[in-house]
């Protein structure tokens, strides 16, 4: 073989080596392997203090931050005179995840408790007057109003939680993440902190309920398993799932919502294998989804927790408890720790509501609870997390606000 034979051969395989890197290169960036949270879908967790002259719709920046399900971003705002109207955009589903629209509104629940307190951290108090009614089966897609906030200069004596929890609670509205990696399970959540986020809820309204005995504790892990096989058994939940699972630069900014691979749990080298191999089928995301719930979150989780209410298909009551599970979530980030709902024992609830058929979820639950009188809308994990949580994709306000 000459020279020239070897030159040239060497030449070839070069050239598509720098076009195989060269694609990599693309792909990477495409797929936001560099800078997972980069970009105007990210630009609101900057800007959630808002501006003066803004007036009453400043405290929205923060609001739009609140969790939501799936960060399905489920709310509309207007503003007139000293009253912001919270909407429920119907349109914004999980479909069969959710067929009451039950999560929707404990999404709006997290929207109002931010608002809260962005508002109050401006001299505001909050006067929240929910909508009254049950939430009904799969209703239509048009938006419907959920609440009504009147923003007014805070009374003497008022809301004293409000300000004994203030600033450093709002301080939290942009850190706060939903956290879904491994926890630190021999690192336990200080039992005093616990004690004082029981006493959040309270009467008539939502109870909070801290799960660490052993006993308890794995009762509550089968559940959560069991709910996520049920859950990715069913095609129709499956295919709602699935929908709102965002991948690569281009998907992530044209809908700026939805669960990214960055804030899936995956741990720094699987996410990066991840992002540049070609998507996987929806079998295999949901074959992932329960390994992750089995072997990392469940797994490695020191508490978990349930919300728990009189009737959770109440619209009023749902979004109280979302009040609830916000501050709590913004009280545990003040504290440095990590937290994820789990919510799938409940999801499948609602599923075996819709069908007609038994339920095995809600009485395992409510005997984990031990709270009779009330049932639960939520569950979730608390602790402290291996590695921080990336911010989700957020709508720009201007884009929730309407007339």
């Amino acid at each position: 073989m000459g020279a020239g034979m070897i030159t040239r051969r060497m030449a070839i395989a070069g050239g598509a080596g720098a076009l195989v890197l060269a694609g990599l290169g693309y792909r990477a960036w495409d797929r936001g392997v560099f800078a997972a949270d980069e970009g105007p879908a990210f630009a609101p967790w900057a800007e959630w203090l808002g501006a003066q002259g803004e007036g009453i719709r400043r405290p929205l920046h923060a609001a739009i931050l609140a969790a939501n399900p799936h960060d399905t971003q489920p709310w509309l705002f207007s503003a007139r005179g000293d009253t912001i109207t919270v909407w429920a955009d119907r349109a914004r589903n999980l479909g069969s995840f959710d067929p009451f629209r039950r999560e929707m509104h404990l999404g709006l629940g997290c929207a109002i408790a931010n608002l809260r307190f962005a508002a109050a951290s401006l001299g505001l108090y909050a006067q929240v007057r929910p909508v009254t009614g049950r939430l009904a089966l799969s209703p239509p897609d048009t938006p419907v109003e959920a609440a009504q906030v009147r923003l007014a200069p805070f009374p003497k004596g008022s809301d004293s939680f409000l300000r004994q929890h203030l600033p450093r609670t709002v301080a939290a509205i942009a850190a706060r993440h939903t956290n879904r990696g491994p926890y630190l399970r021999d690192k336990p959540v200080p039992p005093a902190l616990l004690d004082a986020w029981s006493l959040l809820g309270g009467g008539e309204g939502p109870r909070v309920v801290f799960i660490v005995d052993d006993a308890r504790h794995a009762a509550m892990r089968a559940v959560m398993i069991a709910a996520t096989e049920a859950i990715i058994a069913d095609p129709e939940m499956s295919a709602d799932s699935a929908r709102w699972f965002r991948t690569g630069r281009d998907e992530i900014e044209a809908h700026r919502d939805g669960v990214t691979m960055d804030t899936a749990g995956l741990s720094p080298w699987l996410l990066a294998a991840a992002k540049l191999l070609p998507d996987v089928s929806a079998k295999t995301a949901d074959e992932t989804w329960l390994t992750m719930t089995k072997e990392t979150q469940t797994a490695t989780a020191p508490v978990f927790g349930t919300i728990l209410v009189r009737d959770r298909l109440d619209a009023a009551q749902t979004l109280r408890a979302g009040q609830l599970w916000q501050t709590l979530h913004l009280m545990a980030t003040d504290q440095g720790l990590a937290a994820q709902p789990i919510n799938q024992p409940v999801e499948m609830i609602d599923r075996n509501a819709q069908l007609g058929r038994h339920d095995p979820f809600g009485l395992a639950l409510a005997k984990i609870a031990n709270l009779p009188g009330f049932e639960p809308t939520f569950t979730f994990r608390i602790g402290y997390a291996e590695e921080e949580a990336s911010p989700s994709p957020r709508r720009a306000l201007s884009t929730v606000l309407r007339g």
